[in-house]
């Protein structure tokens, strides 16, 4: 039987000896039979889903379907602590934020430090009627105000804590500025993609390789000296489930990091609406993220300043412009490369 502590390196090493370990807090003696995996997702990690058959009577608390998700399939730039990181979240703080956010429940979770990796076992949402969000259907102002409820409630739990210092793993600016992402974009990537349908979007001033590069820099720098609070640190709308009554929940939690409220705020705003629609709404919605996070016990500055970080932060949706199509398809780079950049010049990022 393989011992829990190894952890899976490929899809093959994930049999029904190391899932029942896995499952072992949760299935309270009953005995697993049989996997099938019916689903895989590939993407900056592999999610892979698992349809569990039991030996004996099954409890209550004995899931049907597992995601078992983790670094299966080298491919695209370095992720720096990304795996690493989304354990330690579900495993260090998850457990904190339960009662305040709308989370998948996470059954296990397995980290191999040494070799800056995690894997985590997650509940298969599909099973409880959840559906989730995706670029090619923008959201509407009032889902975007009941995720930036959610938001508020997890930055407001950390608000200017120096007690998330004391988690080593959970650093200032996280994988991407851990990584050297930015540059890692700009060399890979910037030549395939301007050949790319997506950069008809991309004005002539945004053409500036060097320009955007820098502008990217100090954005990540600024939020590294300027780390207030817990963000997601990848809250575009693909990542965001919605429950049986259509409530909005965070998934995907590998950027995770010490950061600016602004990162989560702007991605989701930017990417998530229509141009038109962001134009519309962005100062109100700010303002209604504001009285949120006041009203969890935050301490934010005044609504001019918090729209200046908000602009400042909507030049990270340019990284879209030159994602990898590995990570995702064409005409979902194509969507965000167009709301991005139409933002940037929109709000003045590039001169912040």
């Amino acid at each position: 039987m393989k011992r829990l502590s190894e952890l899976p390196q490929a899809e093959s090493d994930i049999d029904a000896a190391w899932l029942q370990a896995a499952l072992n807090d949760v299935l309270g003696g009953v005995r697993i039979e049989t996997i099938q995996r019916v689903q895989r997702i590939d993407g900056t990690a592999t999610k892979l889903r698992f349809r569990i058959g039991y030996a004996n009577a099954v409890s209550t608390g004995a899931p049907q379907h597992v995601w078992v998700k983790g670094h299966f399939d080298a491919k695209g730039v370095d992720q720096g602590d990304a795996f690493l990181n989304e354990a330690h979240f579900y495993r260090d703080l998850a457990p904190q934020l339960q009662l305040r956010l709308r989370l998948p429940r996470c059954y296990h979770a397995s980290i191999d430090a040494g070799g800056n990796l995690g894997v985590i076992v997650l509940e298969d949402l599909l099973d409880r009627g959840a559906s989730f969000g995706a670029t090619s259907r923008p959201l509407t102002a009032a889902i975007v105000s009941a995720v930036l409820d959610q938001q508020a409630r997890y930055h407001a739990a950390f608000w200017r804590d120096p007690g998330l210092s004391r988690h080593e793993w959970l650093k200032a600016g996280g994988a991407i500025a851990g990584s050297d992402m930015i540059d890692q974009y700009f060399a890979a990537f910037w030549d395939a993609s301007s050949r790319l349908p997506r950069f008809r979007f991309v004005t002539r001033r945004l053409h500036d390789r060097e320009r955007m590069r820098s502008a990217l820099v100090r954005m990540i720098e600024h939020d590294v000296r300027h780390a207030e609070c817990l963000v997601h640190g990848d809250s575009h709308c693909a990542n965001l489930f919605f429950d049986a009554e259509g409530q909005p929940g965070y998934l995907d939690w590998q950027h995770v990091m010490r950061g600016s409220w602004a990162f989560d705020v702007a991605s989701l705003i930017v990417t998530g609406m229509t141009v038109e629609e962001r134009r519309a709404d962005e100062r109100e919605l700010l303002e209604n993220y504001r009285s949120r996070l006041l009203l969890y016990g935050a301490t934010p500055p005044s609504l001019e300043k918090m729209f200046d970080e908000y602009r400042r932060h909507a030049v990270w949706s340019f990284m879209w412009v030159m994602c990898p199509v590995s990570a995702h398809p064409e005409e979902i780079c194509t969507l965000n490369a167009e709301r991005a950049c139409m933002a940037i010049e929109d709000l003045g990022s590039i001169e912040l």
